[in-house]
């Protein structure tokens, strides 16, 4: 595949989506696959953590509820990466996440509540730096899902990096079609997300979560799938032999913030 090819593919996926009109596999009466912005907002101090969760909290929150945004998912690195904060918006379309910044600017409840965030002096700044993604949601699973939020949860976000813009393609092929994400709901798995990087770090690349309801269960799950029939099959077909030959595979554990929605 060649890149003209490659972003063909991801802007008439796009398109989809930002037409409104057919769903996740093009068909009449399919759900609309949602774009994620997912944000990493770094902090290197404790002062950084208490402004950036009030902030999380007080203003932002509040304000993307207002816009109609949400479930919100709002969580604290445990593992995986430097201290962090995590949000993940849902967004119907491409020019929902383009516009939200606009859109919040025009809140003027927004705008004063967020004032210690913005206006945080140099030598006590909010955060270290705010890293940002757009994910189109896989045509498997075009919507978010909420695990039950009443119950104790933990996270995993999981990264692939591809070796190529093909592979990537191809492995993203392997959950929606090849019956990857199937396996996962077989063997207990409960996923919030699966989502193609459109814009972001490390390209290309996609990322999705996972919820638990502890480390423990995490384990017994993954050692189901790999151990899992289906898995093992599905594994050693020839078309995704390259595939899943991943050049990079990292995961972050969060947990969620008391008032995330996620």
């Amino acid at each position: 595949m060649t890149r003209r090819d490659f972003i063909h593919a991801s802007t008439s996926a796009s398109a989809v989506t930002l037409a409104g009109g057919a769903g996740a596999a093009g068909q009449p009466g399919t759900a609309t696959r949602q774009f994620y912005e997912l944000r990493r907002y770094r902090i290197r101090v404790g002062y950084m953590r208490d402004t950036t969760r009030a902030y999380l909290k007080d203003a932002l929150l509040p304000a993307l509820g207002r816009l109609g945004l949400g479930p919100v998912g709002m969580f604290d690195v445990t593992t995986g990466e430097p201290p962090t904060a995590v949000v993940l918006i849902p967004h119907a379309s491409a020019e929902s996440a383009v516009g939200v910044g606009r859109r919040l600017a025009a809140d003027a409840a927004y705008v004063k509540a967020a004032e210690p965030f913005f206006n945080a002096p140099a030598d006590r700044p909010a955060f270290d730096r705010i890293e940002s993604s757009l994910l189109l949601a896989f045509e498997a699973m075009p919507q978010l899902q909420v695990p039950d939020t009443s119950k104790p949860r933990v996270f995993e976000l999981r990264r692939y990096e591809g070796p190529s813009e093909a592979a990537s393609l191809k492995k993203i092929e392997m959950f929606d079609s090849g019956g990857e994400l199937a396996i996962f709901r077989k063997v207990g798995f409960r996923p919030v997300f699966f989502g193609q990087s459109i814009y972001g770090v490390r390209l290309p690349q996609f990322e999705y979560m996972l919820a638990y309801a502890s480390m423990t269960e995490r384990e017994t799950q993954w050692n189901g799938f790999r151990n899992d029939p289906d898995w093992k099959v599905l594994s050693q077909k020839e078309e995704y032999k390259d595939a899943a030959i991943m050049s990079g595979a990292t995961s972050t554990y969060l947990a969620p913030q008391p008032w995330s929605q996620v």
